[in-house]
């Protein structure tokens, strides 16, 4: 995966980290960032070696979604595969293997909080701002605000904040479960990284099946979602994962315990 000027692609051991980089407007999204975005989601998604996966914006922002004065250069037909396009991306950000982290600071609003909706764990700054302002240009949502916010935060939420297009704190976002941790600007790295080491700590193959169960869980019943969770040789080739033999060590229990307790402290 090579970095280009728009789109910042790091590896390090396990971790890649994608950032946005278009900071003088708020990391929005042309037309060539988001094929840029696209092809480097489809190439992370065949990477056995990657288990994590940081999303962020460059400078204090994260991502104003859509670039929508370039929306005056579409043809006609540009705007239905743009939006095919967008939603392929957030598919397959939805189903990648890696954990998926989204670091958020600045501005969150439009696609960029459609990007959050997908990632499995949002850490964000306090002075982050959040919202849906499509309404107040005359186009609607594309890639989740409207099919997957409601999920997060309720009808009546995702009502107001699509129909209104009004910006909303970070703390009201915490509070309607479109962020996990909340934190100063200069914690963000710190949160972060703190939420990696724990991540790495786990059984790949324990966190591939779980999160792949939670993420069909939520488009399923209960008995439905159970399934998975009794369905055997769910793992590569065997029923449990090294965990159960070190539970019955005392040392063993409680180093695996311990970094999760501690996450965020």
């Amino acid at each position: 995966m090579q970095a280009t000027r728009k789109l910042l692609v790091a590896r390090e051991g396990p971790v890649t980290t994608v950032t946005l980089n278009r900071p003088e407007v708020h990391n929005a999204l042309d037309r060539e960032l988001s094929a840029e975005l696209n092809a480097t989601v489809k190439e992370i998604g065949v990477d056995r070696a990657c288990r994590v996966v940081v999303l962020r914006g460059a400078g204090e922002t994260f991502c104003a979604g859509d670039d929508i004065k370039e929306f005056n250069t579409w043809e006609p037909d540009d705007a239905y595969w743009q939006v095919r396009q967008y939603q392929e991306t957030v598919n397959l950000i939805e189903d990648l293997v890696p954990i998926t982290i989204a670091a958020v600071d600045g501005v969150c609003t439009g696609g960029g909080l459609e990007l959050t909706l997908v990632c499995d764990f949002v850490v964000a700054t306090d002075r982050s701002r959040w919202g849906m302002p499509e309404i107040n240009w005359d186009i609607t949502p594309g890639w989740g605000g409207t099919s997957r916010l409601g999920k997060f935060a309720g009808r009546r939420k995702a009502k107001e904040w699509n129909l209104i297009g009004g910006l909303f704190d970070a703390a009201t976002a915490e509070r309607y479960d479109l962020v996990n941790r909340l934190c100063g600007p200069e914690h963000l790295d710190r949160d972060v990284a703190a939420l990696i080491e724990v991540i790495l700590a786990k059984d790949p193959d324990t966190l591939r099946c779980t999160k792949y169960f939670l993420n069909r869980a939520a488009e399923l019943n209960a008995l439905q979602g159970m399934w998975f969770e009794g369905a055997p040789g769910r793992r590569s080739g065997q029923l449990f994962g090294p965990g159960i033999a070190e539970f019955v060590d005392p040392d063993s229990r409680q180093k695996r315990r311990a970094l999760a307790a501690n996450l965020w402290r």
